[in-house]
């Protein structure tokens, strides 16, 4: 500090000095309240240059380790979303192994089954909703196509954590269902008489089958390709025979493949008798289902093929015509020329109902059709006869049928049950074991959340020591400061009175 000489008054060093001391004690001042108006230590560059380095430094860590664990949070919750999923999709598969235990007992019948096939299947595409509804932001998270998870879970490149999906957990890998667009019908041991085929235009007014396996019987077929075959009731013996329709007379040809009854209705002598004709299988047949003839010139043992007969039915009695009473009647099955008669069983070899007709609007648990031509069952499936020569009597084909457009199970038979509980066992060993790899990443990540806590705490109060001011201190300082900048006045007006004294040395 430059000494004073109030001697000299050109310059005024005692008062400078005392200026020079003032505006040091305000920039301090004003630091100080910077401070305390502001919480910081460091406010620029100039405080503190390395210290405002390595603050900046700790406060990026600080934050990063904050988005850290946001980003571990929002992981868990969306584990959490894949682990709700995954606890659903194992009780449903618990439900469907109980269901295809019930279906291996034999107590149940093919109905029963296949009643427990529809809720396995409505049970599968539940299955199937749930992989595909369960996501996260519009991504799937129990279908590995998407990828395996990558979490950022740390502050740098390369500290995640990754999420390895597991498997397709979709029914159809799990093989609980097979999802089939188009209906098919595999048969099995095909010969030439039968081929395979399938259309859903083919339901008419049935229902289409269930999924499992069926077969179709040859019961009999007609005596040729050219010659129609009678079956009598073996109970009476009225009839020797049933040849077919006079082509002159309504409904014209050969009569159609069917069960009647024919009963005597009147005898009026030796050459007239009438009698009603009644088709048990169809009964728009003839308008009314029968068909009233009267006859005339009827002897025992001759066929009915004279021209101008009402009946158009060809048959041989047994007996000669006086001998016919009123009121007796007697069933016969007649099977058309060409055609067979068969019948589709279920898996326990119950017959099921078919069409009788191309519409479906008849059924019955047997049918007949044309050899070489196509026949549509009304259930779904149809089949293409072979020659009629290639067609045999008690000839079966089996086959396996699947509902299009559905997740298809079949537990048809009680092999096929037991061998689905199977498949459950193993489909809920997947399931669980990715909700365990899941439960243990979840476990992981709590861990890893309150490593990186602890961490940003530390991190927070370095970063606060360096960068933030102590309140306490700085109102100290500040106290001291402005005491001093009101001494510093005080000296600074008595200074500038100093050199007043030399006047005295004037008068």
């Amino acid at each position: 500090m430059a000494t004073v000489d109030i001697t000299r008054i050109a310059s005024n060093i005692g008062a400078l000095n005392s200026l020079n001391s003032l505006m040091n004690i305000n920039a301090k001042l004003a630091t100080h309240q910077t401070r305390l108006s502001t919480g910081k230590r460091i406010n620029s560059a100039a405080d503190d240059p390395a210290g405002l380095t390595i603050a900046t430094k700790m406060l990026a860590r600080s934050e990063g380790l904050k988005v850290s664990l946001d980003n571990i949070g929002d992981a868990k919750n969306m584990l959490s979303v894949a682990e709700g999923g995954l606890s659903k999709m194992s009780d449903i598969i618990v439900q469907m192994r109980n269901k295809a235990e019930q279906a291996a007992s034999d107590t149940l019948g093919a109905s029963e089954r296949a009643t427990i096939q529809t809720q396995l299947s409505s049970y599968a595409e539940q299955l199937q909703n749930i992989v595909d509804e369960t996501k996260w932001n519009g991504v799937k998270l129990l279908d590995n196509t998407t990828g395996n998870k990558v979490f950022q879970t740390g502050v740098d490149e390369g500290e995640s954590t990754t999420w390895v999906l597991p498997d397709k957990l979709d029914p159809t890998t799990l093989n609980l269902s097979e999802v089939v667009a188009n209906v098919t019908a595999t048969f099995v041991n095909v010969s030439d008489s039968f081929s395979g085929g399938t259309s859903s235009s083919q339901l008419g007014t049935m229902s289409e089958l269930s999924t499992g396996d069926y077969s179709f019987e040859v019961l009999d077929k007609a005596t040729s390709a050219t010659q129609g075959k009678a079956t009598l009731d073996t109970t009476s013996t009225l009839l020797n025979g049933v040849n077919a329709l006079g082509t002159s007379n309504a409904p014209a040809g050969e009569l159609a493949s069917g069960r009647y009854n024919l009963k005597i209705t009147a005898v009026a002598g030796a050459a007239d008798v009438s009698y009603v004709i009644t088709n048990l299988d169809d009964a728009t047949w003839d308008g009314d289902g029968s068909m009233t003839v009267s006859n005339e010139d009827i002897s025992a043992g001759n066929l009915l093929t004279s021209a101008g007969t009402t009946s158009g039915v060809a048959l041989t009695f047994a007996t000669d015509p006086s001998g016919l009473v009123a009121g007796q009647s007697m069933n016969f099955e007649y099977i058309a020329s060409n055609q067979a008669k068969f019948e589709l069983n279920d898996a326990s070899g119950q017959a099921v109902q078919i069409a009788r007709n191309t519409s479906g609007t008849l059924s019955g648990s047997s049918a007949y059709y044309t050899a070489a031509g196509t026949y549509q069952t009304g259930r779904g499936v149809s089949i293409t006869l072979g020659a009629f020569t290639d067609i045999a009597a008690g000839e079966t084909e089996n086959l396996t049928y699947k509902q299009a457009d559905n997740f298809s199970v079949d537990v048809s038979t009680a092999v096929k049950a037991g061998a689905y509980m199977t498949t459950a066992n193993y489909a809920l060993d997947k399931v669980t074991g990715a909700l365990s790899d899941l439960g243990s990443l979840m476990a992981r990540l709590t861990f890893k959340e309150d490593s990186i806590s602890t961490a940003q705490i530390n991190v927070e109060a370095a970063h606060n020591r360096i960068m933030n001011a102590n309140m306490a201190e700085e109102q100290m300082n500040a106290s001291k400061y402005a005491i001093l900048q009101q001494t510093a006045v005080a000296m600074l007006a008595q200074a500038n009175q100093a050199p007043q004294n030399l006047l005295s040395l004037f008068r």
